[in-house]
């Protein structure tokens, strides 16, 4: 269990480190922070200093583990120093910091902890995500060995916002990939605390509703599938909670208003820059103070509102956003490369890979008419599915139920109300974009503190009839037929995460060793250090030791495209040599791609390629392009009715 203790101990120590200079700061600077919302900010702004931090460490060459190690002495000296130097605030006496522990409260948060076990286990598993595998893990290597940003040839990605790829840099400077799966898996565990915190926000607190609505919110597939691997959905959803709590109390408490503003436009800015989409989310959180933009213009001080809201609001989310525009326009000519190439175009892109991509993401879900829109919100809960036609992803059915309860319990709670229309609002913007259920996990969050508040009214309604102690009786009940529900129904990973912990004892080193594909050790024996692979049909390179160029997505293939005008093997191989690819990585998997006649024939002439490598299923062979005169003018002949994917 060696494996276990030392990885747990590493991920409590980056939790500490993300500790330190958050309470410098909140200390420093923000000691109007009321008590239940203070451990939170003290997150917040200690991830926000560490991006920052990462972010110019990657922009000026020096993303290494002595600089990152440097950072962390500096935010430990500051928080020394913050702690002497500033003292501390009392809880603000109107602020509830917390409900008490109760021995029902430490039942219901230990079923929390019982369900969560198996997925960590999965998390502290060698096997790497198919996304992870293409840029999540893929990109911070590849930064860590250059030392920080670098263009990486025909990678969409490597020029999209980073934030999480960076903290997952810094996980593998100190224990290598499987610490940066936990960081988001931490990820997970604080939003469960917004969550938790959020439904402490009513004026009426139910028994155990945090630990409720914490299980609800694990009872999503969707994020039971991310949890344990290295994404960056559940960052987005953490940020995106929390700055919604911020957000809640600037627009409900005015005397707040000023540091709370910040502290959530300091969430927008951040999820901005965790992923292309999360200026969606920044949105929605501004359109949260709108009522109270419109209080003060009513009263006079609309002026002075919009100019607060400007500044501690737009100005942070705009001062973490734009390095990331400008770092892509830097490198690709787009600030949102590849989107609205025909305003701004982009280095590998095109036209005809525009249309393909938008065609895609449009397809995405069940239609894009009125009827499917009215029927949107329901089909997104009851007809989730793995393939794209169905949302690639599932929901809890539950929220049939959950989502009108919250809304008929909660219709006098302001904190209800708030994370209804903040879930509604992204909602909407899910369903005009690409509809796959993943960019659905940010949302999640606040339905769950919507129905956690909403069981407080529920709770008193129940105290009112049955009396104080039975109704926390009814709701320890609740929570653990949450949680039998919940191991009920997804005791098949539950039971694959336990096995798989079991094993990590003596058979760790086999399980690291499977975990890379055998491909790839053969490439590492039978190729120079300075070969180039072209990868075709296939885009996971984590594991590569050589420099690849690869797709990003099958659905809009730049490789396609780019080698589609070639009329001859003469002209591909000028293509290829231009761009130094030495070796050719072809896996038979048809992926519905259109490549050129040449490139077939380029691999089964024996004068222009030699086979060198095949993996142990034969689905994946390596070719080494051969410089003039050292072939063998043969060619292959391919069985009757062999096509381009059975070579």
């Amino acid at each position: 269990m060696g494996h276990i203790f030392e990885y747990t101990v590493f991920a409590i120590l980056l939790g500490g480190l993300v500790w330190l200079p958050g309470y410098a700061l909140e200390r420093a600077a923000f000691r109007g922070v009321p008590g239940a919302l203070r451990p939170l900010a003290r997150l917040v702004l200690g991830l926000v200093a560490w991006l920052v931090a990462l972010f110019t460490l990657a922009s000026v060459g020096a993303l290494r583990g002595n600089a990152i190690a440097a950072c962390a002495a500096v935010g430990g000296l500051a928080a020394g120093m913050a702690h002497r130097r500033f003292r501390a605030v009392p809880d603000d006496p109107g602020v509830p910091v917390g409900r008490g522990r109760t021995g029902g409260s430490l039942v219901a948060w230990a079923l929390v902890a019982i369900v969560l076990v198996p997925f960590y286990l999965l998390a502290l598993g060698p096997q790497v995500s198919w996304d992870a595998d293409v840029y999540h893990l893929t990109l911070p290597r590849l930064f860590l060995e250059s030392g920080g940003f670098r263009s990486v040839p025909l990678s969409v990605y490597a020029t999209w916002p980073l934030g999480t790829e960076l903290f997952f840099a810094a996980a593998m400077t100190a224990k290598g990939y499987v610490l940066a799966k936990l960081v988001h898996f931490g990820f997970g565990l604080l939003t469960l605390y917004v969550i938790a915190a959020g439904c402490r926000t009513g004026s009426q607190g139910a028994p155990l509703a945090g630990a409720t609505a914490a299980l609800l919110f694990l009872a999503n597939p969707v994020v039971l599938s991310e949890i344990h691997i290295a994404y960056v959905d559940l960052a987005v959803a953490f940020f995106f909670s929390a700055g919604f709590l911020f957000a809640l109390r600037a627009a409900t408490q005015a005397e707040d208003a000023g540091p709370m503003l910040l502290l959530a436009g300091l969430c927008a800015g951040a999820m901005a820059g965790l992923k292309v989409t999360g200026f969606v989310g920044a949105g929605v959180l501004g359109a949260l103070q709108l009522p109270a933009l419109r209080r003060a213009n009513r009263a006079g001080a609309g002026g002075a509102a919009l100019r607060r809201f400007a500044l501690a609001f737009a100005l942070p989310v705009l001062v973490l956003l734009l390095p990331w525009l400008a770092r892509a326009y830097a490198e690709t000519g787009n600030p949102i490369y590849p989107l609205l190439h025909g305003w701004f175009g982009g280095i590998d892109w095109s036209p005809t890979l525009a249309i393909q991509f938008s065609r895609w993401q449009d397809g995405i879900g069940m239609g894009r008419g009125p009827l499917d829109y009215l029927l949107l919100p329901l089909r997104a809960v009851l007809e989730g599915g793995i393939d794209y036609a169905h949302f690639d992803g599932e929901i809890g059915a539950f929220w049939i139920a959950a989502v009108p309860f919250a809304i008929w319990f909660g219709r006098r709670e302001p904190a209800a109300r708030f994370a209804l229309s903040a879930a509604g609002l992204y909602f909407v913007s899910w369903a005009l974009s690409s509809q796959q259920m993943r960019f659905l996990i940010p949302m999640l969050p606040l339905l769950c503190i919507a129905t956690g508040v909403a069981l407080g009214p529920a709770f008193a309604t129940l105290g009112v009839r049955l009396g104080e102690a039975a109704a926390r009786r009814a709701a320890l009940l609740l929570v653990a037929i949450v949680a039998g529900a919940f191991a009920f129904v997804y005791r098949d990973p539950m039971e694959r995460g336990l096995r798989l912990g079991a094993r990590y004892g003596s058979e760790i080193e086999a399980l690291r060793t499977a975990a890379k594909p055998e491909i790839f050790q053969q490439i590492e024996r039978v190729t120079p250090k300075d070969a180039v692979l072209l990868f075709v049909n296939t885009n996971r390179g984590f594991f590569s030791p050589r420099e690849y160029l690869a797709d990003s997505f099958f659905q809009a293939s730049q490789i396609a495209d780019w080698l589609r005008p070639v009329q001859s093997v003469a002209e591909l191989r000028a293509l290829l040599d231009a761009r130094g690819v030495t070796h050719v990585l072809f896996e038979k998997r048809d992926w519905g791609i259109r490549y050129p006649r040449a490139l077939r024939e380029l691999l089964t002439r024996r004068e222009q390629t030699r086979r060198v490598a095949v993996s142990a299923d034969r689905r994946t062979e390596l070719y080494e392009l051969l410089p003039p005169g050292q072939g063998v003018e043969s060619r292959v002949t391919l069985p009757a009715g062999a096509n381009f994917y059975s070579m």
